[in-house]
């Protein structure tokens, strides 16, 4: 296996929404992240729980989607620079400190509303799509059936964030998403040396 992480929290993914969905649905209210509870019950562990958790079939299956698309060959380039260990523990520390950074800005935009309340894969998933297109930002990447090179995808998506975060529209973690893709620029940059240096050579 070529992309053992990616493929781990593909499955890891899988599984605990769907145990929460036909087996324990019960846990599915507790584990999601509520912003709230966190801050003011010191829930902590919903920040990472509600990560492996999702509303329904198409939001699990486009962030599935999404992160195999983009983290197996995030995957196979580290691995490919960095031997197998190596790469594949960088592939986990960028999606974990991915998830963090999202549930971290989701948390401090939203703790003062009981009522909101968050699952997914999203930030953690943008994160590894950042780290790619820091990597690959002249490759083209498609945005519905759109096809624009990965730099400029990567601006568009900041500024629907962005502006998501502050018009509130649609029932979209617009918080976790930009915390996620901050959190994956940052942790490749300081985990993967030269990378920062990498990208910018590619528009000089």
């Amino acid at each position: 296996m070529t992309a053992p992480v990616t493929f781990t929290l593909i499955f890891a993914n899988a599984a605990i929404t769907l145990w929460t969905w036909y087996s324990r649905h019960d846990y599915f209210e507790s584990l999601a992240e509520h912003p709230y509870q966190i801050v003011h019950e010191r829930k902590f562990y919903q920040a990472v729980t509600s990560a492996f958790l999702h509303a329904d079939w198409m939001h699990l299956l486009f962030n599935m989607f999404t992160l195999f698309s983009f983290g197996t060959v995030l995957e196979q380039l580290f691995t490919a620079n960095f031997g197998q260990t190596e790469g594949s523990v960088y592939v986990f520390l960028i999606y974990f400190i991915s998830l963090l950074s999202g549930s971290i800005l989701t948390i401090a935009m939203n703790h003062r509303n009981p009522s909101y309340v968050a699952v997914g894969a999203s930030g953690a998933v943008s994160g590894i799509v950042f780290s790619y297109i820091l990597f690959f930002p002249t490759s083209t990447v498609g945005v519905f059936f759109i096809p624009m090179p990965a730099f400029l995808f990567a601006f568009l998506y900041v500024g629907v964030s962005i502006y998501g975060m502050k018009s509130k529209f649609g029932n979209i973690g617009h918080e976790a998403h930009l915390g996620g893709a901050l959190g994956g620029v940052i942790s490749t940059f300081l985990l993967i040396k030269g990378s920062f240096e990498y990208f910018l050579s590619h528009f000089s």
